[in-house]
């Protein structure tokens, strides 16, 4: 995997978990405001987990848009890790 899509992968990937999570446990305290900026969290979280995974399947050597598996969150991620690394070994 090419490492400029590996670091954005990494980093996309990373923060919309997080930020799903985060969005999830303030949906689960109630109150209007919180579900909102839960339901914005959640919204702002697959955002990042879409594009993390558009340069996991590029850094891959894959068309980006497989990427939009990501739409599926931690089960789209599990389907491009299963794709071929075209580029293996690459520095």
């Amino acid at each position: 995997m090419r490492p400029v899509n590996k670091r954005n992968a990494n980093i996309g990937i990373g923060i919309g978990i997080l930020l799903q999570f985060a969005g999830k446990l303030l949906i689960n305290q109630g109150g209007m405001l919180m579900v909102s900026l839960g339901g914005f969290a959640l919204l702002v979280g697959a955002a990042g987990i879409i594009w993390g995974c558009m340069n996991y399947a590029e850094g891959k050597g894959h068309p980006k848009w497989l990427g939009l598996l990501g739409l599926l969150s931690v089960l789209g991620l599990i389907i491009l890790v299963m794709f071929p690394d075209h580029y293996k070994g690459a520095r």
